[in-house]
């Protein structure tokens, strides 16, 4: 396969492996970070605790659909007051639970808002951003428009 340029939406991941299936380009990603602040008393934490893997999906590249594994990490925190004991790494360009990175969001968002959901589900397939009309309607409800 020829190389591709994939803009990380994070300066701290490695992009570890590149795989095609028939759906998508499969892009196996980790975070360099050594450590991270707990969600509850901020206090920097380095003690991993496990990792899992999350699927995320983020903008296409050249016409295909891209879906990324993000290797994730869960931290002890060592704060003895912080009700907080284990957590996962957050990242800025993802939502805590999220399962499209923020800037796929933000182009779903302007699609939802720009026409009917119908019409914006076709529009989102045919960029290669395959979504049903339901993802379009939850925007409408999130933000009235």
């Amino acid at each position: 396969m020829s190389s591709i340029f994939w803009s990380s939406p994070d300066p701290y991941l490695e992009l570890m492996n590149i795989t095609l299936s028939n759906e998508s380009l499969i892009l196996t990603v980790k975070s360099t970070q050594a450590s991270s602040p707990c969600p509850a008393c901020s206090k920097q934490c380095f003690r991993i605790h496990s990792q899992y893997t999350r699927k995320v999906q983020d903008l296409p590249i050249s016409g295909q659909p891209v879906e990324l594994l993000l290797l994730t990490k869960r931290f002890f925190c060592d704060k003895p007051d912080c009700p907080v004991k284990i957590f996962t790494e957050r990242f800025e360009w993802l939502s805590a639970n999220g399962r499209r990175t923020l800037r796929t969001e933000e182009v779903l968002r302007k699609m939802a808002f720009s026409t009917s959901c119908l019409t914006a589900e076709k529009v989102a397939r045919s960029a290669h951003i395959p979504v049903s009309h339901d993802t379009f309607t939850k925007f409408d409800t999130l933000y009235g428009y």
